[in-house]
């Protein structure tokens, strides 16, 4: 299929096969243009063992020194994903200013609840102690994500048993679940169904006050993780005196909501301007 006519039956999808499918996926992420001013510095840094604790970082063509850091984890549900297939994700972030880490995390039925989340935190303190070498402040760092990875962002950004001693500036979540108990699909009941407190497993429930910022985007027509998910979230964390943004879309559905940062649909809703402007006021 030439890049033509596949990007042409993409978009006439709303790019829900490719995002919920990982060989579409490969080829959107191969066929579509990407941000010419960006470009992959390194690829699998390994974080820890085995084939999936590993990450690639991206950045502006232009070199630039001590940018602030985004953490992009990738959704699919806790079993599917890999940061190869989102080069177009991270070319779209470094473009605009930052350098931009994709890590792999283990995926079920390999893994359970907490095994992603531990190995999301171990690839954030890798990126802590080594993202200088690539042109990232630390001391700047955003966690980011979309769907189930929204929801690795936002528990590691909350629970302080992951990453207690570093700070997080922002987080941002892509339609995220942060609060899905009881489990009524077969995503969550795989990843979550084993642990004997699942109240633990629910973001909704380690909402605390931090200095972290957080912008949490949604479309109300979002099927697959109801926006029910960051109106509750964002009214929670600022009951509890966070500084929250939160930006409702109309007519996207749950996958527009990462797609519209590639260069084919940022048409479709003004999500990666948004994050840009939270962004440069969040950071000064």
């Amino acid at each position: 299929m030439n890049k033509r006519r596949f990007l042409s039956l993409i978009g006439l999808t709303g790019l829900a096969t490719a995002l919920a499918g990982c060989n579409t996926l490969s080829a959107f992420n191969t066929l579509t243009p990407k941000d010419a001013d960006s470009e992959r510095l390194s690829r699998d840094i390994a974080y820890g063992d085995g084939p999936r604790r590993s990450y690639d970082v991206y950045g502006p063509r232009k070199g630039a020194r001590n940018l602030p850091v985004i953490v992009f984890f990738y959704g699919g549900g806790w079993n599917s994903g890999a940061k190869d297939d989102y080069a177009w994700m991270g070319r779209s972030l470094a473009a605009l200013g930052y350098i931009v880490v994709v890590p792999d995390y283990r995926l079920v039925p390999q893994a359970r609840y907490p095994d992603f989340l531990t190995d999301s935190a171990a690839a954030v303190r890798h990126v802590h102690t080594h993202i200088r070498d690539y042109g990232g402040d630390p001391e700047q760092l955003i966690l980011m994500g979309h769907s189930a990875g929204a929801y690795n962002a936002m528990m590691l950004t909350l629970d302080p048993q992951y990453i207690p001693d570093i700070a997080i500036k922002a987080m941002i979540g892509l339609a995220g679940p942060y609060d899905f108990y009881p489990y009524d699909v077969d995503s969550t009941i795989n990843a979550f169904g084993q642990w004997p407190r699942p109240q633990e497993t629910q973001p909704i429930n380690h909402v605390r006050k931090l200095d972290t910022h957080f912008l949490l985007i949604h479309s109300r027509a979002d099927t697959i993780a109801r926006v029910r998910n960051s109106e509750v979230m964002a009214q929670k964390l600022s009951a509890s005196g966070n500084a929250v943004t939160l930006k409702l879309y109309d007519d996207i559905s749950h996958q527009d909501t990462a797609a519209a940062f590639s260069v084919p649909f940022r048409n479709k809703a003004p999500v990666r301007k948004d994050v840009a402007d939270f962004l440069t006021t969040t950071l000064g």
